[in-house]
């Protein structure tokens, strides 16, 4: 019998991130209740190089009404991104 330790409640906010030749809307997960759990922390993280992104749905800059393509999980190079919002809900 495998025996699993509790499980770790991870946060997730729900993001648009701008880049220069698209729009993804998805998730992020900072560690919950940990030091580094605000959104600027994770995207400021000097270690990191890509931004893990789940739930995404990629909009064409040129049609933002109808995504282009969509993925359970989007690893973005943060040095690609323009700007991140985090939206309601």
């Amino acid at each position: 019998m495998v025996t699993r330790g509790p499980k770790i409640k991870t946060e997730h906010i729900r993001v648009s991130i701008e880049t220069r030749n698209c729009t993804v809307v998805g998730t992020v997960h900072p560690p919950a209740l940990a030091y580094r759990s605000r959104l600027s922390d994770l995207l400021n993280q000097k270690e990191m190089a890509f931004l893990s992104v789940t739930d995404a749905a990629v909009y064409r800059n040129d049609n933002l009404e109808e995504p282009a393509y969509s993925a359970p999980f989007l690893a973005i190079n943060l040095r690609s991104i323009d700007s991140v919002r985090p939206l309601e809900g």
